[in-house]
């Protein structure tokens, strides 16, 4: 009966072997073909066998021993060989195929997982780079308050002084400072007149009169000096200041009591009552009437 697979060629090798009463032993030692292999091929174990030029040998010698038709059964034998070489070579051919679908359907989840994680580090980064950027706008937002609480409030801005209230070189350098919080207490509100007093003074000097003002309480005080204003503020209890070099002083007093004055030495006598406002008092060379009093 003809045979079609390497099961059904070793089971007829073996068969006509078993017939004749040899061992595969006796085989072995008689066509020199391994036990192991003569075992191969009666099994239909053809991926056991070496290559098949050297396996066709293999059942040359045998089909020999055995009284067979060994080209016969060599040809019977390359045949099944071929058939079973291209099945196994087929299955080896899908198996990698499968292999190689699977690697390529697995792929994507690796970059799937990978993107996914470098998706959340770049999430992460941002929100720590926005972090930091709320943190440096807040600390530079609360800069100020914090500079402004050290110094006690708000920074103070240096208000300019009107140049007519401004003092020449000479006088300025006589002033006691007046601190700028204190309220001035200006003169009230009363319609000014012309008239003015006029208290003679001894000659003056060759440099010309001294005029010393020595507050026993606050006053806010105007001084004129030859018609130019060197003083407008508001000057403190204990304050004593002098002016030099003029010939007729005109002052305006915002506490006339509060105020002593004295010309190179000599005192006037009191230029009006604690609280009253006294507006030009001249002290020179003029002619005038009676201070403006308030």
């Amino acid at each position: 009966m003809p045979v079609e697979t390497p099961q059904e060629f070793g089971e007829e090798l073996r068969r006509e072997r078993e017939l004749r009463e040899v061992t595969r032993e006796q085989l072995a030692d008689v066509t020199k073909v391994s036990v192991r292999h003569i075992e191969a091929l009666e099994c239909g174990r053809f991926e056991q066998l070496p290559a098949r030029v050297f396996a066709r040998g293999f059942v040359l010698a045998v089909a020999r021993h055995l009284g067979l038709d060994a080209e016969r059964t060599a040809a019977a034998f390359n045949h099944i060989h071929e058939a079973w070489s291209a099945e196994r070579e087929k299955a080896t051919t899908s198996t990698t195929s499968i292999s190689s679908d699977r690697l390529r359907l697995s792929r994507p989840r690796r970059n799937v997982s990978l993107n996914t994680t470098a998706l959340g580090v770049g999430v992460a980064l941002l929100l720590a780079l926005l972090t930091g950027v709320a943190a440096l706008l807040k600390g530079r937002a609360s800069a100020p308050d914090a500079e402004a609480a050290r110094g006690g409030g708000r920074p103070e801005v240096a208000t300019p002084v009107p140049e007519a209230l401004r003092l020449p070189p000479s006088v300025a350098a006589s002033v006691v400072p007046v601190p700028s919080e204190t309220p001035l207490v200006e003169p009230a509100a009363t319609t000014r007149e012309p008239a003015a007093a006029v208290v003679p003074a001894a000659a003056p000097a060759a440099g010309g009169r001294t005029l010393t003002l020595t507050f026993s309480d606050d006053c806010w005080t105007e001084v004129s000096v030859d018609g130019r204003i060197v003083a407008a503020e508001l000057f403190r209890k204990g304050t004593t200041r002098r002016f030099e070099g003029g010939r007729t002083f005109v002052l305006t007093l915002g506490n006339a009591g509060g105020v002593e004055v004295d010309v190179d030495g000599a005192a006037i006598p009191a230029v009006g009552q604690p609280g009253q406002v006294v507006r030009n008092f001249v002290i020179g060379d003029a002619a005038g009437a009676a201070p403006q009093g308030g």
